[in-house]
């Protein structure tokens, strides 16, 4: 099983490739979103540079869809990334993943949509119009995620660790709300904690150059569950390293690659986030809240 990790540095670069993670993702200002450290293009080109040393094969994530307007400039930066020599692109947009397969057919792309991959024939079809690799949908149960990989496990992908995002807007809605209250803060690449009405627990929030994201305060965990899923053929697995810092990032990995006790690994996690299943074992349909 192939592990996915996104990175922004040298340190993290050096420290993951010794702990043999498969795959490294970057993250720039125009292509990425749901970041809170986007490269710049030169920057890139730095990291990519150690990554090739390293021989470490690195993606660059495209996680966002793009508008007409935007194509050109699209079309300008994959153009100098492509000569930094990207094993492939994770992408959001079919467009993308079209323009990709035909410009750059040797690169492996890996179609990453969050929501919208629910089932095994969307897989099929999405494999035909040739995504390399799928990422499946954040909210299906370890039952529908089964299903799905005894079908197609060394060509699908899914999220193992991290917080998950719960809504996005392509509104600045964190900075109108500032202004709204006509205060002067600098929202930008920076988490907040909103709390709404009515419930418990709080929920993270980052507004970037796209837009605004909700995110769940809990961090999912599958350490047990991935292992079964591996054992039927899971081929890819995704570590989300937003809002969790680089030691617990490196737990992780080891525990993953079964180099570390993953129940030690829970109980130090545990000490600093609160971990959860997310909806492996609760329809999402089961989930109901109601206002008092």
């Amino acid at each position: 099983m192939n592990i996915f990790v996104p990175v922004h540095s040298h340190k993290q670069l050096e420290t993951y490739s010794s702990s043999n993670v498969d795959a490294v993702i970057f993250s720039t200002v125009f292509c990425s979103t749901k970041t809170q450290h986007p490269l710049n293009v030169s920057e890139l080109e730095t990291l990519s540079k150690k990554a090739n040393q390293l021989k470490l094969p690195w993606y660059l994530s495209i996680n966002r869809m793009i508008l007409q307007s935007e194509w050109s400039d699209l079309q300008s930066e994959i153009s100098q990334i492509d000569e930094y020599k990207p094993t492939g692109y994770i992408v959001s947009d079919l467009g993308v993943l079209h323009y990709l397969k035909k410009n750059y057919p040797k690169k492996t792309i890996v179609l990453q949509t969050d929501t919208t991959i629910t089932n095994a024939y969307d897989v099929e079809v999405l494999l035909s119009m040739g995504a390399d690799i799928v990422s499946l949908a954040k909210e299906l149960t370890l039952s529908e995620v089964t299903q799905i990989v005894e079908r197609f496990g060394s060509r699908v992908l899914i999220s193992g660790f991290g917080h998950q995002c719960m809504s996005t807007s392509n509104r600045p809605l964190m900075s109108n709300y500032f202004k709204h209250i006509q205060k002067d803060v600098d929202v930008m690449y920076k988490r907040f904690t909103l709390q709404e009405e009515g419930r418990a627990e709080g929920y993270y929030a980052l507004q970037d150059t796209h837009g605004f994201h909700i995110f769940t305060s809990s961090v999912l965990e599958i350490f047990d569950e991935a292992e079964k899923l591996e054992e039927i053929g899971l081929g890819q697995l995704m570590i989300d390293t937003l809002f969790v810092d680089d030691d617990t990032i490196l737990n992780v990995i080891q525990a993953f690659k079964k180099e570390t006790d993953t129940e030690y690994v829970k109980s130090e996690i545990s000490k600093k986030y609160s971990l959860s299943k997310a909806l492996y074992y609760t329809p999402t349909s089961a989930i109901k809240v109601v206002s008092e």
